[in-house]
C-alpha cells in the first residue's frame, strides 16, 4: 500500500511540475531558437515512427513510369520549391525561416516511397508541411513521389526541361472550388461565372531586415509594381520570385536572341542576368505605360553603372514589358531588353 501511495504521489508531483513548466512559458517556442537536443530527438523519433507505422501497409505503384514522373515535375515545381528548393536554386525566405528546417529534396533521396506518400498526403503537425491529400488525388501525389526519386539526379537544365515537359500544376480533380469561381476556366485570368474579369488581390509589400521594401509578385497591385518587383527579384538573385512574375510561356528578347518560355530563360540567361544586376547600380530615369482591360505595357529607361567581371560598366538600358491580368495578379508575357554603352549612339 505504501509503495502504491509513493508512486501516486510521485506521479502527481511530476505532473504538477510539468504543468507548471508548461504554464510558465519558460520554454522558447520561437522558430529561431532550436529545440534542446533531448526534445529534438524525442520529436524526430516520434515523427519517424509515426510515419513508418502508418505507411507500412501502403503499396506503391510503378514509380519508374515516365508518365507518373512527368506529372510529378509540374506539381513539385508549383507547390514544393519554396521550401524544398530545386536544382540550382538558392535558399528561399521560407526555407530559411521554417523550423524544423524543411529538407533540401534536391540532395535527399527518397528511401521510403510509402512514407513520402503518407507525409505528402497527410502533412506533419507543427512543421509547416501541409496535408496535400485534402485537395489532391492519390495518383497525383504518387506522381510527386516518383519525381522526388529522380530529383537528386537532375541538374538545373534537366530539371527545367522536366518541368517544361509536364502539364504544370494539377490536382487530379480533388481540389476545392468556391461557388464564386465554379465556372472559371482552368487558365489564369479567365472570367468568373458572371462573365466579368477577376480583380487581382492588392499588392503585398514587406520590409527585409536590411530595410529594403519589395512587392510580392503573387499579389502585385499594378503593372508598374510588377515591373519593379521583377527588377528587384533579378537584382537580388531570387529566381523563385522571378518565376512567379513571369508567365510560363513568356517570350524574352535580349541581345538579338529569343527565349520562348520560363524554362528556356531559366536554363540559359537567368543566372547571368542576376549575376550582372548584383554588381551594378541601377537608376531608373523614365517609366511610361498604359493599361487596357486585362492587358498592360510598361516601358522603362535606366542607367546602370559599376563593375562587372573586372570591367567598368556604364550603359543606357531600356526595358519593355507586356503584362496580362490573371487571378493571381499581373504576369509578364513578353520582355524586350536592350542596352548600349553611354557615349555611343
Amino acid at each position: 500500500m505504501r509503495t502504491l501511495l509513493t508512486i501516486a504521489l510521485t506521479t502527481l508531483v511530476l505532473g504538477l511540475l510539468t504543468a507548471g513548466f508548461i504554464w510558465s512559458g519558460t520554454y522558447n517556442i520561437g522558430a529561431d531558437d532550436p529545440h534542446t537536443r533531448p526534445v529534438h530527438a524525442l520529436l524526430e523519433t516520434m515523427r519517424e515512427r509515426s510515419i513508418e507505422n502508418r505507411s507500412a501497409d501502403i503499396s506503391a505503384p510503378d514509380l519508374t513510369s515516365a508518365e507518373l514522373i512527368r506529372s510529378g515535375a509540374g506539381n513539385y515545381d508549383a507547390m514544393c520549391t519554396g521550401c524544398h528548393l530545386a536544382p540550382g536554386m538558392n535558399e528561399s525566405e521560407m526555407s530559411k525561416g521554417l523550423y524544423p528546417a524543411p529538407p533540401n529534396l534536391t540532395e535527399a533521396p527518397i528511401d521510403n516511397p510509402a512514407g513520402a506518400f503518407w507525409a505528402i498526403k497527410h502533412g506533419i503537425k507543427a512543421s509547416g508541411m501541409p496535408a496535400w491529400g485534402k485537395s489532391m488525388e492519390d495518383e497525383i501525389i504518387w506522381g510527386m513521389v516518383a519525381f522526388l526519386r529522380q530529383l537528386p539526379n537532375l541538374d538545373p537544365e534537366e530539371y527545367q526541361a522536366a518541368v517544361a515537359a509536364s502539364e504544370g500544376h494539377s490536382h487530379g480533380g480533388g481540389e476545392s472550388v468556391s461557388s464564386t469561381v465554379a465556372n472559371e476556366p482552368a487558365h489564369d485570368g479567365g472570367p468568373d461565372n458572371n462573365g466579368a474579369s477577376k480583380s487581382p488581390p492588392p499588392a503585398a509589400v514587406h520590409t527585409h531586415a536590411d530595410g529594403k521594401q519589395e512587392v510580392h509578385a503573387t499579389a502585385a497591385g499594378s503593372p508598374v509594381e510588377t515591373a519593379k518587383a521583377l527588377h528587384d527579384a533579378l537584382s537580388s538573385g531570387d529566381a523563385s520570385r522571378v518565376k512567379t512574375l513571369l508567365d510560363p510561356k513568356v517570350l524574352i528578347l535580349e541581345s538579338g536572341g529569343a527565349e520562348r518560355s520560363w524554362a528556356e530563360y531559366a536554363a540559359h540567361h537567368l543566372n547571368a542576368d542576376m549575376d550582372f544586376l548584383k554588381t551594378v547600380t541601377y537608376k531608373l530615369e523614365r517609366q511610361t505605360g498604359d493599361t487596357v482591360g486585362d492587358l498592360a505595357w510598361v516601358a522603362s529607361e535606366s542607367r546602370m553603372t559599376g563593375t562587372s567581371k573586372d570591367k567598368p560598366v556604364d550603359i543606357q538600358s531600356t526595358e519593355t514589358l507586356v503584362l496580362i491580368k490573371t487571378s493571381a495578379g499581373w504576369k509578364v508575357v513578353h520582355v524586350h531588353w536592350s542596352s548600349r554603352p553611354i557615349g555611343k549612339s
